[in-house]
């Protein structure tokens, strides 16, 4: 019955793996459907800015003079990458990792952001050179994203880095988080961008309908232009932030299911095995049983 003894205690394991996968399941959907709301929601107030922006910029080059809209040579790549502070959550961070080696050549110069953990494990195993690193809770409050931000701004003011990119995890739905890497400065292309999001959200960029009409800026286009920048930059990086946490708890969500799914067949699968010896061990004792009586 020693076999008997080894597979019961199997089964006991197995199932309260189970429990916790499923525990952590049901946690990570609830923290799951608020990312994605969020995330859901931070796409239209992004859309509008970008039209303002693109609205803006038809007054003409000399009108929208800011650093953030300027073209500039890059000499040295900003890239935030944004990943997950905790694990057991799939494969999320080894593919934006993947994706990283694959679409960022060695011989750049590139100075990494990495917000989360994760990511900055496994980026600085890899030899990318990191010079900063944020963390930002599940909960996303925006001032979190204060120092980010002001960060992300100083340098590309002061000409550390030349261009500003983010490498995240994009929600597309429960099951599909890919890696893409997203231009953020310098802000030169509002077109292009509206039609992104326009394709994020299912919306046929044609249907948007622009005021023709003349446009008249107070106080000043100036002070306009540089309110319109600080917030075109920090609505891109909490929106990015967003998108990466709703992909990280679907994520988590998908991977604990399949836990639980994979302990719950385990134990299905020792069951059958437990009765299957226990069967056989009770077989030998009637046999033995009968044996005894036959001799007599």
């Amino acid at each position: 019955m020693k076999g008997v003894k080894e597979i019961r205690s199997r089964i006991k394991a197995v199932n309260n793996t189970a429990k916790i996968t499923r525990a952590m399941q049901l946690v990570a959907s609830s923290k799951m459907k608020k990312a994605q709301q969020l995330a859901l929601l931070g796409r239209p107030y992004m859309l509008l800015l970008t039209e303002i922006a693109e609205n803006l910029s038809k007054l003409g080059p000399s009108k929208l003079r800011h650093p953030f809209f300027e073209r500039r040579e890059v000499k040295t790549r900003g890239i935030v990458a944004i990943g997950t502070d905790r694990g057991l959550c799939g494969a999320l961070n080894q593919n934006i990792l993947k994706f990283i080696n694959a679409n960022i050549a060695r011989n750049e110069n590139v100075k990494f952001i990495t917000i989360g953990k994760k990511a900055m494990q496994l980026i600085s195993l890899a030899k990318w050179t990191i010079v900063a690193n944020f963390n930002v809770s599940d909960r996303t409050d925006y001032c979190e994203l204060v120092p980010i931000v002001e960060f992300l701004k100083n340098a590309y003011l002061a000409n550390e880095i030349d261009s500003l990119e983010v490498i995240f995890a994009q929600y597309i739905n429960p099951l599909i988080q890919e890696p893409i890497n997203q231009h953020i400065l310098p802000m030169l292309d509002f077109h292009s961008e509206l039609e992104r999001l326009c394709k994020n959200m299912h919306i046929n960029s044609g249907e948007i309908t622009y005021d023709q009409r003349p446009m008249l800026v107070e106080p000043n286009v100036g002070s306009v232009v540089a309110m319109l920048s600080q917030m075109f930059l920090s609505q891109n990086i909490y929106r990015v932030i967003l998108e990466a946490k709703a992909s990280e708890h679907s994520s988590r969500t998908m991977a604990m299911r399949g836990a639980t799914d994979n302990a719950e067949t385990l134990s299905k699968e020792l069951s059958l095995e437990h009765n299957k010896l226990r069967q056989a061990a009770i077989t030998n004792e009637i046999i033995e049983i009968s044996a005894a009586i036959q001799g007599l």
